[in-house]
């Protein structure tokens, strides 16, 4: 009996190649970001920024997480919020592509500008300094040192549009994203065309992904010891279902 060949199978067609996954910096203004999130939510402050920085960015190659900071009280011999703001830096330097860039604080006359006051007044306040040039510097530098494709502004100071401006001049085709650190309900309220041309880029931080963000209650320090989370910052309760 002859054998009955079988039909040849088609060739099979090999499935696309995914596309190169652009190389990102992240710029996280460290006291817009306070303020804006966490000042009233301590059961998000134990908050690990390079694993927010993937979340929000999981098809980029994310080379470099920088945040931009000052020290709390540093002209007091004893302070808790100093402590606790040292043990989150510690915590976050034990990740290997964020880096935290200091400035400092400054005092400042200001004027009183609530409208019950029956005299003029004046009072001294702390202003942070220095933050917005060295996050604009770093985004410069990053353009080379780097080779960045995109950068991802993590802020909601107007203050910035200057240095996203002359990004975007020296290297045309750089992706710019600008998420802004405030409750998503209060970002529906505010004006986008206050970001002239940026304003088609922003984007909402979801809260989700600062509870996802959260480090565990012990961080490795890497030298055989642990870094606690404070006491003062309960970890978030799980969201109702």
């Amino acid at each position: 009996m002859s054998e009955i060949s079988q039909p040849a199978s088609p060739a099979q067609t090999p499935a696309p190649a995914a596309p190169p996954r652009k190389k990102s910096a992240v710029y996280i203004d460290g006291f817009n970001f306070y303020y804006g999130l966490l000042h009233e939510r301590p059961d998000l402050k134990w908050l690990n920024l390079q694993r927010l920085a993937e979340l929000l960015r999981p098809d980029d190659d994310i080379v470099k997480v920088r945040f931009f900071t000052a020290e709390l009280d540093a002209n007091k011999p004893a302070s808790e919020k100093r402590d606790r703001q040292k043990r989150i830096w510690r915590a976050l330097s034990t990740q290997p592509k964020l880096q935290i860039t200091y400035g400092k604080f400054a005092r400042r006359e200001r004027d009183c500008l609530v409208h019950t006051c029956p005299h003029k007044q004046s009072y001294w306040a702390l202003e942070e300094k220095q933050t917005d040039v060295n996050i604009a510097l770093a985004m410069v530098r990053d353009l080379t040192d780097l080779q960045t494709q995109v950068a991802v502004l993590i802020s909601g100071d107007i203050d910035m549009l200057p240095a996203l401006e002359e990004i975007t001049r020296l290297k045309r085709d750089l992706k710019v994203v600008v998420y802004i650190p405030a409750p998503e309900e209060q970002l529906k309220h505010r004006r986008h065309d206050e970001f002239g041309r940026f304003a088609s880029v922003v984007k909402p931080i979801p809260e989700k992904y600062l509870r996802l963000a959260q480090f565990p209650d012990k961080v490795d320090n890497g030298k055989g010891g642990f870094i606690e989370r404070p006491a003062a910052w309960p970890p978030p309760t799980p969201p109702a279902k």
